[in-house]
């Protein structure tokens, strides 16, 4: 038994609902169609014998004007066959009496006396008139109701009223309406079309069911750890499009638990290297072995050094996971961004003058604006420390500004080898290191900050040869005369 919130069991329902409501319309729509053209051609067959019947009344009313006009001559009234009449003209003949007379009756006439009800006011008018008139249903007697009568007056003189009335009644012609017929052939089609919706439902439903349940298993296996799964990614419908997307995620999720696990090694790596040296500087100043002043000196600044760059890794690990919790706050100071970049040029101008790169800053005069300094510090820091990474010995790099029209863009240029195109988008993964040293926070932690602050960092080709970091940060000027902070 299929449970109804199932999948399966929706698409049965939403596969037979529509062919039996569609059968269903159908089929009274049909009928009532049927009864409908069947009134119409009640309607005109009753016209063609209200017109037949008024042939008949017209010529049987001069029979039997003639017959009388020749009684009151010659003062014999021949009879007329009446049986005859009837049989020739399908019908039953009667007369009804308009003047009494003793001598001229429906026995004298060889008729039957037929009574009638009072007539409306335009079959009177045309039957004084001599012409004939149908005789509606509720001037007939009750055993002639359901029958067509038409009467027509009797007129023995061609100026004189007429005696009487002819009328002539047939049964009414009846259509059979097959309405009925159609309805009991409608009744084994009606199950048929279910069953076959039916069918055809369970085997859509089925077909439609069957690579969803593959879908979670193959859900199932990932979450137990196994990414070998195969799913039907060559199937041009949606559910070949979610089996790609399924199977797109299988290998993103790979490739990030791939990451993880080389996060945790460079980590533990970074963690290990600076804990080394200070343990060993703390092993060596506990044991002694530093007994002048200048070698005690030089272990305290190296404990310094490995304490600050171990600092540097921690924070850098808990901003990163504060951005992408959306847990951030930012700062809104007065920033002066010549002093910020002229701060970072300088202070990471140690490493590249030992390594003999030539580190210039191309800013012009900047505007005073409000923002977190410190955090634009640091995107750009660690942009400059991403470019003396890469850069050769003896190179270049330029760092560049521009602020209008509401936007500030920082540029880093570097003569590095560059960044090919389809790597671009890797590098600002968290963890993401090309050599395979470092942690591969850098990047990411300054695209996070950007986009923090309403704005974005992208990569391109540097005219130096190596690669091009532009920052867009939304500009706020701050108020002329306060002071700048940065």
């Amino acid at each position: 038994m299929l449970a109804l919130r199932s999948l399966r069991a929706r698409l049965l329902i939403i596969g037979i609902v529509p062919v039996v409501v569609a059968l269903a319309v159908t089929a009274v729509l049909a009928a009532r169609s049927v009864d409908r053209f069947a009134d119409e051609q009640q309607a005109v067959k009753r016209a063609e014998q209200v017109r037949a019947l008024r042939g008949t009344a017209t010529a049987l009313s001069k029979l039997y004007g003639e017959r009388l006009g020749e009684a009151f001559q010659l003062g014999e009234l021949r009879g007329v066959n009446r049986d005859y009449l009837e049989e020739a003209y399908g019908g039953d003949l009667f007369y009804v009496a308009r003047v009494a007379s003793g001598n001229v009756n429906a026995d004298r006439l060889g008729l039957r006396e037929l009574e009638l009800g009072e007539l409306p006011a335009p079959a009177a008018e045309r039957l004084a008139a001599g012409r004939t008139a149908e005789v509606p249903a509720a001037a007939l007697p009750p055993s002639l109701r359901g029958d067509v009568a038409v009467a027509r007056g009797i007129f023995p003189t061609a100026d004189g009223p007429p005696l009487g009335f002819l009328v002539v009644v047939q049964p009414a012609a009846e259509v059979t309406s097959p309405a009925g017929t159609l309805r009991r052939a409608l009744v084994p089609a009606f199950a048929i079309g279910t069953g076959v919706a039916i069918v055809l439902a369970l085997l859509l439903g089925l077909r439609l069911v069957r690579p969803l349940r593959r879908l979670a298993a193959a859900a199932r296996a990932v979450a137990r750890g196994d990414q070998e799964v195969e799913l039907d990614t060559q199937r041009a419908d949606e559910i070949g499009m979610v089996n790609r997307a399924f199977d797109d995620m299988t290998h993103r999720l790979a490739e990030a638990r791939d990451t993880e696990r080389l996060f945790l090694m460079r980590v533990s790596h970074e963690l290990r290297t600076p804990l080394t040296a200070i343990r060993s500087q703390v092993d060596a100043l506990a044991d002694g072995i530093f007994d002048d002043p200048d070698s005690q000196a030089a272990a305290y600044a190296a404990i310094t050094a490995e304490s600050a760059r171990l600092s540097r890794l921690v924070g850098d690990l808990l901003d990163l996971a504060r951005l992408q919790a959306r847990r951030f706050g930012l700062e809104a100071d007065e920033v002066d961004l010549n002093v910020l970049l002229d701060q970072v040029v300088t202070g990471q101008g140690g490493e590249a003058r030992e390594r003999g790169i030539e580190m210039a800053l191309q800013a012009g005069q900047l505007p005073v604006v409000v923002g977190d300094g410190d955090r634009i510090l640091q995107i750009v820091s660690n942009l400059v420390r991403n470019a003396i990474r890469w850069t050769p010995d003896g190179g270049r790099i330029t760092v560049s500004a521009l602020a209008e029209a509401g936007r500030v863009w920082i540029t880093v240029d570097d003569s590095g080898p560059g960044i090919p195109a389809e790597k671009r988008a890797a590098i600002f993964q968290a963890f993401y290191s090309e050599d395979g040293t470092g942690t591969g926070l850098g990047l990411a932690i300054a695209r996070e900050l950007a986009l923090a602050m309403g704005g974005s960092v992208v990569v391109g080709d540097s005219p130096h040869g190596g690669a091009r970091f532009v920052v867009e940060l939304p500009c706020v000027p701050a108020r002329s005369g306060a002071p700048a902070a940065v």
